[in-house]
């Protein structure tokens, strides 16, 4: 097990994913510092808020992610852009006096590579399609593997709006089989 420095968002990163955050809470510029004098790492989970709350429930999984690019947005703001490294399981969350949750977490196994098998051809070219309509997405990446089902259904869960419990269920799987099962029922595919 290991401990990591969290960020809590509304979206979520999987492994191989790219992200761009724009860094603003005292908590979080802090988490930057630290991660960038150690080896550029933190984690990603996810964030629902309770309705009627101002309290929310973290996602039971996550990813670690590694910092690859900083940048000074045109409001003063930092913006990193972060790469998504492996999966982890939440085993314990702790408080620092900032706010910056401190989690020990326990790592999952990759989803293993497989090739696109025809039944998800239409998966691949509509995120094809949304990286061309959506350049700032595409642009993210040197390489897509849209003939690799793992990438292509990760990619899918980081742009689909999912309840942390439907996250947690798709991304504690061993292989991809029930997120493509899941993105087949949850998009219109036109076979």
């Amino acid at each position: 097990m290991s401990d990591i420095m969290l960020f809590p968002l509304g979206a979520v990163i999987l492994p191989e994913g790219k992200m761009r955050l724009r860094i603003f809470e005292p908590r979080y510029k802090r988490l930057v510092t630290e991660a960038s004098k150690g080896d550029n790492t933190f984690g990603i989970c996810l964030f629902e808020s309770e309705p009627d709350s101002s309290s929310g429930l973290l996602s039971a999984t996550g990813t670690l992610v590694r910092i690859v690019d900083f940048e000074a947005l045109d409001d003063g703001l930092l913006g990193i852009t972060v790469v998504g490294l492996k999966r982890f399981l939440i085993q314990q969350v702790r408080f620092e006096p900032d706010g910056l949750r401190i989690a020990r977490v326990e790592w999952l196994s990759a989803w293993p590579d497989r090739d696109l098998n025809p039944d998800h051809q239409t998966l691949s070219r509509q995120l094809q399609s949304i990286y061309q309509q959506i350049p700032e997405l595409g642009q993210l990446y040197d390489q897509c593997f849209f003939d690799n089902e793992s990438w292509v259904a990760q990619r899918w869960l980081e742009l689909l709006p999912l309840k942390r419990r439907q996250f947690d269920h798709l991304t504690l799987q061993p292989d991809c089989s029930q997120a493509l099962d899941f993105l087949d029922q949850a998009i219109e595919v036109e076979k």
